[in-house]
C-alpha cells in the first residue's frame, strides 16, 4: 500500500516484526526501517533499510518511481540499519548521486567501498518544486548523523532522532496505541540517546529555527499529531527532568536481598512516590533503564558471590554506566554469607555512572532480621523524600 506523507513525499521503508534485540536492548515491539522518496521535477531517496529488507523497500519504491529515475540518494546516517541496502540500491539506480555528511562519506567508503558526494558540495538540493536542506547533528547518535528538511512541507526527516522501535500496521503516530507509542519513544531515548545528552541538546538548538509540521524518523511511526509533545519530552529528557519515582533493581540467591528490596520499596511507597521494583534475572536491563530515565532515585542491590557482584547485577551496572543517567540519587544494598563486598563494588559502579550516592549501611549477613528490615524500610522512606525534593 502506498503511504503518502505529503504531496510527492512517500514512505518506502520496511517493517521488522520479529527483531527483539537492538544495540543490546530488548525490542518487545519490533521496529521499522524507514526510508522516504521526495518527488518533484527531480527525485531523491532519503536513507535505505537494513540489508535483509532491501526487496521489501524496493517494492515500495517502485510503487512511486522507477529506480532509474532517482536523481539522488541521501544517506542521513551510515549505520547499517539505514545504509545496509545502499550499495544494492545504487546499483539499481546507477544514475543517482549519493550524498552523505562529510563524516558519513568515509564511513560509507569503509562499509561499502563507495565514493560519495557530501553536503559540503550540496548544502541543499533543488528538486524543482521541493527542496532538501541538510543539517549535521553529530553524535545525535553517530558522528556522521544529519537530518534532512523539506521547507515547502515543513517536514523533518530526522533519522534516529524522535524514533521508536515499534513495528505496526499504521505508519503515523495517531494510528497506533498511544500508551505503547510513548513507552517505546521513552525506551528509545533512554537506551540509545541518554548518554548523548549534550549532543542531543545541540541538535535540538540547531533545529530550533525550523518550522516543523511533521517529523519522519528512521524507526517507528511518523509524528503528525504529537509534534509538540515529542519535542517537549526530548527537551525534558535532555534537561534531566525527573518525577518522584524510586527504581529498585536487584538480584538474589536465597531471597535475602529480595527481602531487603521489598522493605525498601514499602518504605518508599509510604511517602507517596512511584516505586518500581525489578529482579534483574526476571527483567531485561533495558526495561529497567527505561524506568530510570524519568526517575529521581535508583537503588541497586546484590548478594556477594565469590567476593564480587552477582552476574546479572554486574551486567546491569555495566549497561547503566555506559548510559550515564543524569541527575539521579541512589544507594547500594545487599546481603552476604561469610564475607561481604558486593555493596562496595556496586557503589563504585553507581558513582562511575554519575549517581549521587546517599550514605547507607545496608549490607547484612545471611537473612535480614526484623530490625534490619526496619532499617531498609526507613531508608526507603528517606530515599523517597530525596526523590520528592
Amino acid at each position: 500500500m502506498l503511504i503518502q506523507l505529503k504531496d510527492g513525499v512517500y514512505w518506502v521503508g520496511a517493517v521488522d516484526w520479529d527483531i527483539r534485540s537492538f544495540h543490546g536492548y530488548i525490542t518487545h515491539m519490533g521496529t521499522t526501517y524507514n526510508a522516504y522518496v521526495v518527488k518533484a521535477d527531480r527525485v531523491a531517496l532519503v536513507d535505505t533499510v537494513k540489508a535483509p529488507f532491501h526487496d521489501e523497500m524496493m517494492r515500495h519504491v517502485r510503487e512511486v518511481v522507477d529506480p532509474r529515475d532517482i536523481d539522488y540518494i541521501v544517506s542521513n546516517h551510515a549505520e547499517p540499519d539505514h545504509s545496509g541496502s545502499l550499495a544494492m540500491v545504487a546499483a539499481e539506480a546507477p544514475q543517482a548521486e549519493v550524498i552523505a555528511s562529510e563524516r558519513g562519506a568515509p564511513v560509507l567508503k569503509k562499509y561499502y567501498g563507495m565514493d560519495v558526494s557530501t553536503i559540503k558540495e550540496h548544502p541543499e538540493l533543488d528538486l524543482g518544486g521541493k527542496t532538501l536542506s541538510f543539517t549535521p547533528v553529530p553524535m545525535a547518535h553517530w558522528p556522521d548523523s544529519m537530518v534532512s528538511y523539506v521547507p515547502e512541507d515543513r517536514l523533518l526527516l530526522s533519522n534516529d532522532a524522535f524514533g521508536q522501535h515499534l513495528a505496526s500496521a499504521g505508519r503515523f503516530d495517531d494510528e497506533v496505541d498511544q500508551a505503547t507509542l510513548w513507552h517505546e519513544a521513552t525506551a528509545y531515548y533512554a537506551n540509545i540517546l541518554m548518554p548523548l545528552n549534550r549532543s542531543v541538546g545541540r541538535a535540538m538548538k540547531a533545529l530550533g529555527g525550523l518550522s516543523i509540521e511533521m517529523i519522519a524518523p528512521s524507526h517507528g511511526v511518523i509524528w503528525r499529531r504529537g509534534i509538540k509533545e515529542i519535542l517537549e519530552r526530548y527537551l525534558g529528557w535532555n534537561d534531566g527532568n525527573a518525577v518522584p519515582r524510586v527504581v529498585i533493581a536487584y538480584d538474589t540467591m536465597w531471597k535475602s536481598t529480595q527481602e531487603m528490596a521489598y522493605a525498601l520499596a514499602e518504605g518508599a511507597a509510604s511517602k507517596g512516590v512511584e516505586v518500581r521494583v525489578f529482579n534483574l534475572t526476571e527483567n531485561h536491563r533495558s526495561d529497567v533503564i527505561t524506568e530510570i530515565l524519568e526517575a529521581r532515585a535508583v537503588l541497586v542491590g546484590s548478594p556477594t558471590l565469590n567476593n564480587h557482584v552477582y552476574p546479572s547485577v554486574a551486567e546491569f551496572l555495566a549497561y547503566m554506566r555506559g548510559l550515564k543517567p543524569q541527575g539521579k540519587v541512589g544507594a547500594a544494598f545487599g546481603s552476604y554469607g561469610w564475607a561481604g563486598g558486593a555493596k562496595r563494588i556496586v557503589e563504585e559502579e553507581m558513582r562511575q555512572a554519575g549517581v549521587e550516592l546517599m550514605d547507607s549501611d545496608l549490607e547484612f549477613s545471611y537473612r535480614p532480621t526484623e530490625d534490619e528490615r526496619l532499617r531498609c524500610y526507613e531508608f526507603g522512606a528517606a530515599v523517597a523524600e530525596r526523590a520528592k525534593a
